[in-house]
């Protein structure tokens, strides 16, 4: 199946920054940082209109492979560059890491199979082995192409759903198997492509501790630690997971 990339509606990344604030460890730099980059990447899905991926659905949940999708995709490497840079800018004492990485493409790197690796059980070891030859950081890389790659995982999945019937009732996300990180009602939010489906959470969620913002309850599974949003309505239509920018940005922030 062609399918062209539908464009997102508006969003409000500074509301979701908000409700990370107190328990994410970032500066304020830092989450200036993500407000800013969760809205280029929004301005990047508007600027793919047009563009075209082919999907080929599995016969069972998750019905796609992100790894093949970035790896097949024409926008996976300027997705790349446009975070790289963006990055490049707000932290300029890693800059020549970060523009390293793109240097290491122009000379042979393959992005598009680290693309596809990103989602193999050894993907670490083809990171180590792909950037050894060009000395560039294979867990930046890593972490770089997460972050760039999510529109793309976002402009497919809402895609798909709207041409597919899509399974409910999992714990896992139908198009990718990645995990919830909000909920609303009976509403489950993928963490990785952002899709929505009815699903029911195993217990027992207790609150974490520390104020909770209005609207949005901060919860853990005691078993498993598991982190859960639980969003209003209006919240939940508009959140997207924080979770991958504050990883990579707080490591930034640490070694700069």
């Amino acid at each position: 199946m062609a399918s062209g990339l539908s464009l997102p509606r508006p969003s409000r990344p500074e509301l979701l920054v908000a409700l990370v604030a107190g328990d994410s460890g970032l500066s304020r730099r830092g989450l200036t940082a993500l407000t800013r980059l969760r809205a280029r990447q929004l301005e990047i899905q508007q600027g793919s209109r047009g563009a075209f991926v082919k999907l080929v659905p599995n016969a069972a949940p998750p019905l796609l492979s992100l790894g093949q999708i970035g790896r097949d995709s024409p926008l996976s490497c300027d997705y790349h560059s446009l975070v790289v840079l963006e990055l490049a800018r707000e932290f300029p004492a890693h800059g020549a890491a970060l523009r390293g990485l793109i240097d290491a493409r122009r000379h042979g790197l393959d992005l598009p199979a680290l693309a596809f690796a990103l989602w193999q059980d050894e993907g670490d070891l083809h990171f180590e082995s792909a950037c050894r030859p060009f000395g560039c950081d294979p867990h930046l890389l890593a972490a770089t192409l997460c972050l760039a790659l999510k529109p793309l995982y976002e402009l497919v999945a809402r895609s798909f759903s709207q041409h597919f019937e899509l399974p409910q009732g999992g714990t896992e996300c139908p198009v990718c198997g990645g995990t919830p990180y909000a909920r609303c009602d009976e509403m489950l939010r993928c963490a990785v492509c952002e899709q929505t489906w009815q699903g029911e959470l195993p217990g027992p969620w207790r609150e974490v501790e520390g104020p909770q913002a209005k609207g949005a309850r901060r919860l853990y599974q005691s078993q498993t630690g598991q982190r859960l949003l639980e969003l209003e309505e209006s919240l939940f239509a508009e959140s997207f997971n924080t979770a991958m920018f504050v990883e990579l940005l707080l490591a930034l922030e640490r070694d700069g």
